[in-house]
């Protein structure tokens, strides 16, 4: 695997400390830390994501407006 290289700038001081302890409380560096977080990050599916996985793996439902209010609507009867 071709690693690349991440450089963040203009961290503030007070989140780059409590990056640093959370590394430090889980025995790890902080570009350790930093990586599995971005690991986890990118392993995970966004909203978005799982919304469009839903949208083209299901077949469409043939289903107006009308038709799911009035179903609402028998079943509150």
């Amino acid at each position: 695997m071709d690693a690349g290289i991440i450089q963040v700038r203009d961290v503030d001081p007070a989140t780059l400390a409590v990056l640093r302890e959370r590394a430090r409380s889980l025995g790890q560096s902080l570009s350790g830390y930093l990586r599995d977080l971005m690991d986890a990050d990118a392993a995970s599916e966004t909203n978005a994501e799982v919304i469009a996985r839903i949208a083209r793996d299901r077949e469409p439902v043939d289903l107006t407006m009308d038709d799911i209010l009035a179903a609402r609507d028998e079943g509150r009867r």
